[in-house]
């Protein structure tokens, strides 16, 4: 009998069948004791209050799928088949429903939260408690990822909030120790970009630079002074060596935007990536005796210009 009313949603399949007419030619040609009376009913109420459940979340189709039985009409002959203890068993339905949302009642009224649960809402990353602080660590959240190491300093060193927030401090000094190295081919590659692209214009356009960079690097035969009368006729006599170059430098650069993309898509991004992974390396080195998860998860979302300022 066990078998046929467990606890679990899907055992009541048991009684699809011939383990139905089975069960039935059973019931009508065994007599039970009152022993055996009580013990099915408490079989029959634990498996209703599992459908209660089940029905409490899903619809009757998905219900009928996750029995394992054959239509809605199956379910509905296993609440109204002939053990009288199953239809008995069906108020169940309701009142689990009922108390399904009981706990949240002090909290909520009307779908709309209470002026005694408002005041527990933590409006600082200090006053959270450890699963969301690893949670927000785990989605790069700064100031999570310093909460993380504050009380992992606190474990640790055994000591109070304030000590270990200086503790902290000296770490994301440690952190930023080469950063501006580690930054410098970024800053190289913006200032070159820049330079080049607002040079270009004077060096195409401009008479006087034009001519002076003709006779640095090119020494081309220049247009008679007629035909340099304006900026557009200057651009066409240095477009013989200007092109050439801006081309080619344009041409690269594409080459290099569609290589960029390919390692986007690839997950990549070697040197960032080199120098983020070296940083915290180092700081894990430095500072063995706490978490090597917290420290690299800090040192990688700690930024190359200019430290995160944490918010409370």
């Amino acid at each position: 009998m066990s078998l046929i009313f467990g606890a679990r949603p899907k055992s009541l399949h048991l009684l699809t069948g011939n383990n139905l007419r089975a069960f039935q030619t059973l019931s009508a040609h065994t007599k039970p004791t009152p022993s055996d009376i009580e013990n099915r009913n408490k079989s029959a109420l634990l498996a209703t209050s599992a459908v209660a459940r089940q029905w409490s979340t899903t619809s009757p189709t998905q219900t009928a799928a996750n029995l394992r039985v054959s239509s809605l009409s199956t379910v509905a002959k296993l609440l109204s088949s002939s053990p009288p203890y199953l239809s008995a068993a069906r108020p169940i339905t309701l009142t689990t429903r009922s108390m399904a949302g009981a706990p949240d009642s002090q909290n909520f009224r009307d779908g709309k939260p209470t002026l005694n649960y408002v005041k527990k809402l933590p409006k600082t990353y200090a006053s959270m408690t450890n699963d969301q602080i690893l949670h927000f660590a785990e989605l790069g959240i700064p100031e999570a990822c310093r909460e993380c190491i504050v009380r992992d300093v606190m474990m640790v060193d055994q000591v109070e909030y304030d000590e270990a927030m200086d503790v902290f401090k000296e770490i994301a000094g440690t952190n930023r120790e080469g950063m501006f190295l580690a930054a410098l081919p970024f800053y190289f590659g913006f200032g070159v970009s820049v330079t080049g692209g607002y040079a270009s214009i004077p060096l195409t356009f401009n008479l006087s630079v034009v001519e002076w960079f003709n006779e640095k690097f090119v020494t081309s035969e220049m247009p008679p002074m007629e035909d340099l009368e304006t900026w557009l006729e200057v651009g066409a006599a240095s477009w013989g060596w200007m092109e050439p170059v801006l081309g080619q430098v344009s041409f690269f650069l594409l080459c290099m935007q569609f290589a960029r993309s390919q390692l986007q898509n690839l997950g990549m991004r070697p040197y960032f990536n080199w120098q983020r992974e070296r940083r915290a390396t180092h700081l894990i080195q430095k500072y063995p005796q706490y978490d090597a998860q917290f420290l690299a998860n800090y040192s990688k979302i700690d930024r190359l210009v200019k430290p995160h300022e944490m918010a409370g």
